[in-house]
């Protein structure tokens, strides 16, 4: 027989019992759904991690810092002229101080807030930070002007009515801290510092909290600021050695290739100092990810497969209540293959027409609970992640194309049974 011709009575015998046909296309529908929707979340949950560590530029970062504990005494120092090492080593584009600074007040008229300020490198963009993240204005220009990026939430707060607006605008910076001094001790400073904001920025919801209300300000400008130094301090005066001699906690060396981490990461371990790397992080992550998409396709896989028993049921009952129509076909010449590619067809039918109501129902119940979980955090006081499903072509035409499979292997028993049919006793019982 052609092909088109058994897709034709495949049709019109799905066409005899609607109801069954439906409720079991719509069993295939809810267990696609489940499916595409679950590891959906996965991949969406991934990009929302995985997307803004690529945008700064974090994969090519080795973080430095000074062996701890009771080596610490006498382990070398990061300070700037260990940065400069840093720097020189070969494939290293750059190496900077890490160092985060809380409580640090901005005022601007009658408006004053506290917030967290950050270091950056001047050369930020020339590493390979994407401008994505960056709401109006630029980055750092090089030099020693006293410049900032200001966080988005602080708009608001400083009387700011758009990023645009505050593009060009004198901030001061009242900042306090603890000083170490040659005697073992600690002095208490204030200073002030005026900056003008160059730029604008907001990171996604993954990047953790305290950064993103913040400020961003050159390493040389964040050197100033008192207490920029009071927790390296603090360690290494536990360790028993100078804390005037700390250096700073930690340091980010950058490389100009992933394929300089390793070799790079030796050189510094035979500097004396501790290494970790972002990409080894991320690598590990992503193995968590790769877990958690197989673990929740495996439980939309179960529910397939129950909805499969459902498509052999359909097929066995269309058997038995065609079984003398299909003695009449064998007998005008119809042959055993025939009738098994009718059934099969009739399955792979009920399992598109299921797949593609999945689709939509898990596209429809993203949706849904994408604008449920924003509506909630909107009245907790959060701003929840948007777009937290993540729907690649590769997820929706897997998912049809095994929704298809799996119904095509329900019907093999019920097609075997159909093509197994003796035309005599079914011509007989008629």
């Amino acid at each position: 027989m052609r092909t088109w011709k058994i897709a034709l009575l495949a049709l019109n015998g799905l066409r005899r019992s609607p109801l069954r046909v439906t409720l079991t296309a719509l069993g295939v529908a809810i267990a696609c759904g489940a499916l595409v929707s679950m590891v959906a979340f996965a991949l969406g949950l991934q990009r929302q991690i995985e997307t803004p560590m690529r945008l700064l530029a974090l994969l090519n970062d080795i973080h430095v810092s000074p062996k701890e504990g009771e080596r610490a005494k006498n382990a070398p120092i990061l300070d700037d002229e260990a940065i400069d090492r840093l720097a020189q080593l070969p494939g290293v584009s750059a190496a900077y101080p890490n160092i985060r600074l809380r409580g640090i007040k901005i005022r601007r008229g009658d408006h004053t807030e506290n917030c967290v300020a950050v270091a950056i490198p001047r050369e930020a963009q020339m590493l390979g930070v994407a401008e994505e993240f960056l709401l109006a204005g630029r980055f750092l220009n090089e030099g020693h002007a006293p410049e900032a990026i200001l966080g988005a939430p602080l708009l608001h707060a400083l009387g700011f009515t758009s990023p645009q607006a505050a593009i060009g605008q004198t901030l001061i910076l009242e900042a306090s801290g603890l000083l170490a001094d040659m005697a073992k001790s600690f002095t208490f400073q204030r200073k002030e510092l005026s900056v003008t904001v160059v730029g604008v920025y907001d990171l996604p919801m993954i990047v953790p909290g305290p950064i993103r209300p913040g400020l961003l300000l050159p390493v040389d400008l964040m050197k100033q600021v008192p207490g920029a130094y009071f927790e390296s301090a603090l360690t290494r005066l536990k360790a028993g050695g100078d804390a005037s001699m700390a250096g700073y906690g930690s340091v980010t060396v950058h490389v100009r290739e992933p394929a300089d981490l390793d070799r790079v990461e030796k050189q510094i371990k035979a500097l004396g100092f501790q290494t970790s790397t972002t990409l080894s992080h991320f690598n590990e992550m992503r193995v968590f990810f790769i877990f958690l998409e197989v673990f929740l396709a495996a439980v939309g896989t179960v529910a397939l497969v129950v909805a499969g028993l459902g498509i052999v049921n359909t097929l066995l009952m269309a058997v038995l209540e065609r079984y003398q129509e299909i003695g009449i076909c064998k007998a005008i010449g119809a042959s055993q293959g025939d009738l098994v590619v009718l059934f099969l067809t009739e399955a792979g039918f009920i399992g598109l027409l299921g797949g593609l109501g999945g689709l939509l129902l898990g596209r429809i119940v993203s949706y849904g609970l994408e604008v449920a979980v924003g509506i909630y955090a909107g009245h907790q006081g959060a701003t929840a992640p948007p777009h937290v499903f993540a729907f690649p072509l590769w997820l929706l035409g897997g998912t049809l194309l095994f929704a298809v499979v799996v119904s095509v292997v329900a019907g093999v028993y019920p097609a075997l049974l159909a093509a197994r049919v003796d035309p005599i006793r079914a011509l007989r019982r008629g």
